[in-house]
């Protein structure tokens, strides 16, 4: 696959309706969808996160983080990067200046394609507005000690894979007061369990670009 006309794929397929909700119900850990809420009540924290495609030779990659071990709902977990809107600004900007502080990647290198849809996570209360980006050179990336254990690339390839979505028994909430063991479904991405949020966001651009 070469990055450039899977670019110009995305940006045809986003003038379409989205996948949404079928494509996160294949990853939602609770068998609820964002869909099904109403936000007035809800009052959720905005936020935003970025998908950042590359390619640094023949494979086109994507890049996860891994969150440190902290006490709260999403320590040690494997997200994208990004985090909470701020006043002032978009949440395309969110995602961008996100990008930024947690990676290194310097924002006037970001081409932001679009926005798939948005995911709500329950137990912080976020409202999570995904933006798909690339970059037009490999990157060099500087993790924020602070906000990223490792950085993981992961190839485009494995998340088209056939049987990437699993499911098994993990502990929600591990690092909170209030931890509950279910069944969950997952990405098997290089080895690393993918869920959540970022499961569900990956799972939509998977359906969107197959």
């Amino acid at each position: 696959m070469i990055l450039k006309e899977l670019i110009a794929a995305i940006y045809h397929k986003l003038q379409e309706p989205l996948p949404g909700k079928s494509a996160h119900l294949k990853l939602a850990p609770y068998r609820k969808s964002t869909f099904d809420l109403d936000f007035n009540k809800i009052n959720p924290k905005l936020a935003s996160t970025l998908l950042l495609l590359y390619q640094p030779g023949d494979k086109v990659k994507f890049v996860l983080i891994q969150r440190p071990d902290y006490s709260g709902t999403h320590g040690g977990q494997i997200s994208f990067p990004g985090g909470k809107n701020e006043d002032g600004e978009t949440l395309k900007e969110t995602a961008i200046r996100e990008a930024f502080e947690e990676i290194g990647i310097v924002k006037e290198k970001i081409q932001v394609i679009g926005e798939l849809s948005q995911v709500y996570i329950p137990p912080s209360n976020f409202l999570i507005s995904p933006f798909i980006a690339f970059l037009d050179e490999n990157p060099r990336f500087i993790p924020e000690q602070k906000e990223v254990k490792q950085i993981l690339e992961i190839d485009l390839d494995e998340l088209l894979r056939e049987d990437v979505i699993q499911e098994k028994e993990m502990v929600v909430g591990k690092n909170t007061d209030n931890p509950m063991k279910i069944k969950v479904p997952y990405m098997d991405l290089h080895h690393h369990t993918v869920w959540g949020a970022t499961g569900v966001i990956l799972s939509e651009f998977k359906d969107l670009i197959s």
